[in-house]
């Protein structure tokens, strides 16, 4: 597929919040720095998850919420390509659309925020603990059960300032995001997968456009194919547990030489039941080892988590 630079400014759709845009005009310099001649309109469109701040995720319909109206302009051809991140993603895209660029990951780990600075470690009594992903309430809640978890909704800024206002004593948030608007200084420490694994496609964009469009072949230098592989095998795993914003899944892969290593969780809300395992095979088998993980956690006692949630 040849890469012909269009006469006109390609259209690239995204939500408007700084983190959206920040990850829109990094794919836009990625862009350009492969086609100088290239030019880039940045379009912004409101998703239903930025018209409602109030609800918790689970009652907005879960997956879906931050990119449905981006994907009806790609299907209406009002833009040419949109990025996303890549754990807002839905399992299953609409018909006719598809990942153009999956560009290299960023940090994949999750952040604690200390309004204080101390660490989750060193923390006295019962804090209050703010984050609005049912997956981190789980895992926070099976690891300290004294914690009070606290739902917590709005864009980054917005959380940390509900957090200086007193209103939690601390924040979980995706490290990428804090590291991407330049407040990695607010990152009291870095949590490891150990103890709070990522959401699936956790750190990585997602470059959505109309299957077979031309602007794939411009799209081409910017796909790096090892976040590509983690992340399918990471999807995966969750599309094959059937699970959506209101069951705590996560997942994390890491490409080790010629071999890919994921590990996959789910448990229930309450962080009473956690299932956990891990499996490692051949990069080309990416989906196929999402799809392994899952049935391994389903035999263990997924499958009743997942149905009794949805």
């Amino acid at each position: 597929m040849n890469a012909t630079i269009p006469s006109r400014p390609i259209r690239l759709g995204t939500r408007g919040s700084p983190l959206a845009l920040w990850q829109a005009r990094s794919v836009a310099d990625m862009l350009r720095a492969h086609h100088p001649k290239i030019a880039i309109e940045i379009v912004v469109i409101r998703t239903a998850g930025d018209k409602n701040r109030r609800d918790p995720f689970s009652q907005l319909g879960g997956k879906g919420i931050f990119v449905k109206e981006i994907e009806d302009a790609l299907l209406l051809r009002d833009i040419d390509l949109a990025v996303h991140s890549m754990k807002d993603m839905p399992t299953a895209l609409p018909a006719g659309l598809h990942f153009g660029a999956i560009p290299p990951r960023g940090e994949a780990r999750d952040a604690y925020v200390g309004r204080d600075q101390r660490r989750l470690t060193e923390r006295h009594g019962p804090w209050r603990i703010g984050t609005g992903s049912q997956r981190r309430q789980a895992q926070l809640r099976a690891r300290y059960p004294d914690l009070q978890i606290q739902d917590i909704r709005g864009n980054v800024e917005t959380r940390l300032r509900k957090m200086q206002q007193g209103e939690v004593d601390g924040l979980i948030l995706a490290a990428a995001g804090l590291i991407r608007l330049g407040l990695q200084h607010e990152i009291t420490e870095l949590l490891s997968p150990d103890v709070m694994l990522p959401a699936p496609g956790q750190g990585a964009l997602a470059v959505e456009t109309l299957a077979g469009h031309w602007i794939d072949a411009l799209l081409a230098p910017v796909h790096d194919p090892q976040t590509a592989c983690a992340v399918m095998a990471e999807r995966a795993f969750l599309a094959h547990l059937g699970g959506g914003c209101t069951v705590p899944i996560a997942a994390f892969a890491q490409c080790e030489e010629h071999a890919l290593h994921l590990q996959g969780l789910v448990s229930s809300p309450d962080g009473r039941q956690v299932l956990r395992r891990a499996i490692r095979g051949p990069l080309q088998d990416a989906v196929q080892l999402g799809k392994a993980l899952a049935d391994q956690l389903r035999t263990e006692g997924a499958g009743a988590i997942v149905a009794a949630l949805l």
